[in-house]
């Protein structure tokens, strides 16, 4: 009887402990899949406010593997030389599947939180371009249905 109240035990344990293992995996979001840009507007040091309500930057994460993934962005530079730009990215969600932080493989790192909707808002940060022009930038990601 003793041996059997153990065994039990030992199951009834390793069943909370496995729950609270699920639990805590399913509160990160899966990103993968195409996203859409909504919205952007930034500041640059020497060209000032800039807004594009008509951004149409596309960007797709290819693979996620539990809080880290991977995928590339695309847009055009309409307010500098009006041509398309692609770059890759890597992230990684945070403990509790709300804020992501990203850098780009080029010269952006981004933070960003997943809004109510399912969108992604993300300021984007650059300390100097080429020419050490620095910008701050905020754009809006919608996952494409």
């Amino acid at each position: 009887m003793k041996r059997l109240m153990t065994v039990l035990f030992l199951i009834a344990t390793f069943m909370f402990v496995s729950s609270g293992t699920v639990l805590a995996e399913s509160s990160i979001p899966d990103l993968t899949g195409k996203w859409t840009t909504n919205s952007y507007g930034h500041h640059h040091e020497q060209k000032g406010f800039i807004f594009n309500s008509e951004a149409d930057g596309k960007w797709l994460i290819k693979e996620q593997r539990g809080r880290f993934f991977y995928g590339e962005r695309s847009y055009v530079k309409k307010q500098f030389n009006n041509l398309k730009a692609t770059e890759g990215f890597s992230g990684v969600i945070s403990r509790d599947g709300k804020r992501l932080y990203v850098v780009d493989h080029d010269e952006d790192i981004l933070i960003g939180d997943i809004l109510s909707d399912g969108s992604i808002e993300f300021i984007i940060m650059n300390d100097g371009d080429k020419n050490h022009h620095s910008r701050i930038s905020l754009i809006e990601i919608e996952r494409v249905k």
